[in-house]
């Protein structure tokens, strides 16, 4: 199941259309999955009608993805596959851990755009040596994990098992 970035209910994830709202999704061909607009937020990609992609998509020129300081000691690196975290689970969403901002305006979860108390512009994620690193960067409500509120600019390794809290939303890092 993924969720619709338009109207943020659950549909199959082999839609090229909303069964809920009815619009027609945008993919990203590079992080599979639909999101809003033109371009990816992620990656930067051209994102291709749901009909095209679906039907084995175009060959799409993926662009650079821009690094995002998020810290003086944090540097993405390329993700390698681990036994470490993946994903936030809670409030009915799984949310994948990949590099980039996030916030009710936008980035690389859609879904918190429903929550009033998430920030335009809440927080960020990287790839750092320690694993996935969270920081918040100014966030009127907070980032929270384990219960302590994250320092604004300073990064956080997140594990297996750490609870995190964006504003009043509760997560599981699985």
């Amino acid at each position: 199941m993924i969720q619709c970035p338009e109207c943020r209910n659950m549909i199959p994830d082999d839609s090229a259309f909303c069964d809920q709202c009815g619009k027609e999704l945008k993919w990203c061909p590079v992080c599979k999955r639909p999101k809003r607009g033109t371009e990816c937020p992620v990656c930067g990609s051209d994102l291709i009608p749901g009909r095209k992609y679906l039907a084995g998509g175009a060959a799409v020129e993926s662009k650079p993805v821009p690094e995002t300081p998020v810290g003086p000691k944090i540097q993405s690196t390329a993700v390698q596959a681990s036994a470490g975290p993946t994903r936030l689970v809670g409030n009915g969403w799984s949310l994948p851990l990949q590099p980039g901002g996030f916030g009710r305006r936008g980035g690389m979860w859609p879904e918190l755009a429903s929550c009033q108390y998430v920030s335009g512009s809440h927080g960020e994620i990287s790839h750092g040596s320690d694993g996935w690193i969270l920081v918040d960067i100014g966030s009127t409500n907070g980032t929270f994990v384990n219960g302590q509120r994250l320092e604004s600019g300073r990064g956080f390794p997140l594990k297996k098992g750490d609870r995190v809290r964006i504003a009043t939303l509760d997560f599981t890092v699985e």
